[in-house]
């Protein structure tokens, strides 16, 4: 047998409850509480994490209990974690857990060179616009006029070149994972589009048309949530002066709002994944995919539903 993991870092527990083969934490579905899934045979027990100790006779002083109090608070950064699985990022160090494309860190990149050279030229201002990004990056100018912005920026700041190139470096990193949920985000509203044409295909067939609406206006106020969302952060991140004076109050507020959108993202995966591809057009698929997403929204956001995650 291995040496035993570092309970510090990784969900190590001790108890011979947490070996048996497949089980998981996870959060139930209606409840959202965090429990313990085992499989009994043709069905699988949940056992709620809070119950753990008592029902099995964990100290309350052990690295077990101190585990399983510390499960809730990762599950809301993973779906899933099995024993010895290594715990969330979030938790040890506030960076993030999961893995962004090469292509989000160039556009949160490209949209950091746009604010430095616009305030170079005194009209410092947010630009979203992707094919505007590649033309700022690609133009042989920009990389002499971002070394000029640095020394100038230095030099107000009255610190060293270098460390206003390490904080912008480490600010890219950070927005990188919002523009990766941006992207995200974007498949969301796919589905929201994907409905109005659906609408169109079904407006003679008055059931499915009436569920239609019933979906979209389920889905528009959270559509709407997420809109604000990023336009407040895109707000907060607009000015690189701003940002190199209130560095760590500007990288917690974007960890912030990283953690509660990518929350709320991950509940999307699996419908997101039976939307990819789908062809829209009269079919028992589409009619059979309506009714999967009129549930999804009924169980997640009803209108008296909390934003916050229930539970968690």
């Amino acid at each position: 047998m291995g040496e035993k993991q570092d309970p510090s870092v990784f969900f190590a527990f001790d108890h011979k409850i947490f070996t048996v083969e497949g089980a998981y934490f996870s959060l139930t579905h209606d409840t959202k509480e965090p429990c313990y899934f085992v499989n009994l045979g043709e069905i699988k027990g949940a056992i709620p994490t809070k119950s753990l100790c008592r029902e099995f006779g964990i100290d309350d002083e052990s690295s077990d209990s101190e585990l399983l109090a510390t499960i809730g608070r990762a599950l809301k950064y993973v779906q899933e974690i099995r024993p010895n699985d290594s715990i969330p990022k979030e938790l040890l160090d506030g960076s993030a857990s999961w893995s962004i494309d090469d292509a989000h860190k160039e556009i949160a990149r490209g949209r950091i060179t746009a604010q430095i050279l616009s305030w170079l030229r005194g009209d410092e201002e947010i630009v979203l616009n992707l094919s505007e990004l590649q033309k700022i990056s690609s133009d042989p100018n920009t990389k002499e006029k971002v070394q000029e912005a640095f020394r100038e920026i230095a030099e107000k700041l009255g610190v060293q070149r270098e460390d206003v190139v390490a904080k912008i470096d480490e600010i890219i990193r950070e927005l990188a994972y919002i523009e990766a949920l941006r992207d995200h985000y974007s498949k969301i509203k796919k589905i929201n589009t994907n409905l109005g044409r659906i609408a169109s295909i079904y407006r003679r067939d008055r059931a499915t048309s009436e569920e239609i609406n019933r979906m979209q206006i389920l889905i528009d106020p959270v559509l709407r949530r997420f809109d604000r969302e990023f336009i407040d952060i895109d707000a907060q991140t607009c000015e690189v002066m701003v940002i190199l004076k209130n560095f760590q109050p500007t990288v917690d507020t974007v960890r912030k709002t990283r953690d509660e959108l990518h929350q709320h993202f991950m509940i999307w995966r699996e419908m997101l994944e039976k939307w990819d591809g789908m062809i829209i057009e009269e079919s028992s698929e589409i009619e059979r995919l309506l009714r999967d997403t009129y549930q999804f929204l009924a169980r997640n956001y009803m209108q008296a539903q909390n934003w916050r995650l229930g539970g968690v």
